[in-house]
């Protein structure tokens, strides 16, 4: 009975002794979250930051995957390499910030303000910027399959060697956008702006154009194989050396 009231004793502190080491787990990663910190990477997954003011923090390879930034300031941040895997950016300013290379395949950011913001290289895949600003943003060489883009503002963006693929620009302003060998195969356009857009050497097989202005806009050598026009205002359009949707070569128009 002694014995057994003594096996009983230690397995009741060991369980004692495993919830405080448990909660003091806990309690350490919530409280790993310093967006001041100089040295250590900066972990804030999952983290409530909306409304929070971060211009020009230092952000760089940080990892905020689901994050809530939920209209966050973060003019001028460094979010380079970051990781923002399906945070929630949605009405953000995220103006003027670095986010060459990030991850934020799968993020939302509605409405967000992104003007002049460097997105070079990033991945947004399945990303949601519907509405979003971005007027002058680099998104050279950008992932963005499958993602929505619908009545974004991507004026005067660069958009050269991105992958747009069956991605969704319903509505967008893309005028004096740069989507030079750029693929939006199977994207969807329709209604979408492109006045004196450069598409030159672009893929846009089977892509939806249905009623898109292309007033003055570049084609040359770009592969418009199946697409629909139907609707779609051409004038004044560059088709030289272009693979109309019939599948022959254009010489002065498809």
């Amino acid at each position: 009975m002694r014995r057994a009231s003594v096996v009983t004793v230690l397995l009741a502190a060991a369980v004692a002794l495993s919830g405080v080491a448990l909660a003091a787990t806990h309690a350490a990663s919530r409280s790993s979250c310093n967006l001041t910190q100089k040295r250590a990477l900066i972990s804030c997954a999952h983290t409530n930051l909306a409304g929070k003011n971060l211009v020009r923090a230092n952000l760089r390879d940080a990892n905020l995957a689901g994050a809530n930034l939920i209209g966050a300031t973060l003019t001028q941040a460094n979010l380079a390499s970051a990781n923002l895997a399906r945070a929630n950016l949605s009405r953000a300013r995220v103006d003027l910030a670095n986010l060459a290379f990030a991850n934020l395949v799968g993020a939302v950011s509605t409405d967000a303000k992104m003007t002049r913001t460097s997105l070079y290289g990033a991945s947004l895949a399945r990303a949601n910027l519907s509405g979003a600003n971005l007027v002058r943003a680099d998104l050279a060489g950008a992932n963005l399959v499958g993602a929505n883009l619908a009545h974004a503002n991507l004026s005067l963006a660069n958009l050269a060697g991105a992958n747009l693929a069956g991605a969704n620009l319903t509505g967008a302003t893309l005028t004096t956008a740069s989507l030079v060998g750029a693929n939006l195969s199977n994207a969807n356009l329709n209604r979408a702006v492109l006045v004196d857009a450069t598409v030159t050497g672009a893929y846009l097989i089977r892509t939806r154009l249905t009623g898109a202005n292309l007033r003055s806009a570049a084609l040359m050598g770009s592969d418009l194989w199946r697409a629909n026009l139907t609707g779609a205002k051409l004038k004044n359009v560059g088709w030289s050396e272009a693979i109309c949707p019939s599948g022959r070569k254009a010489k002065t128009h498809c």
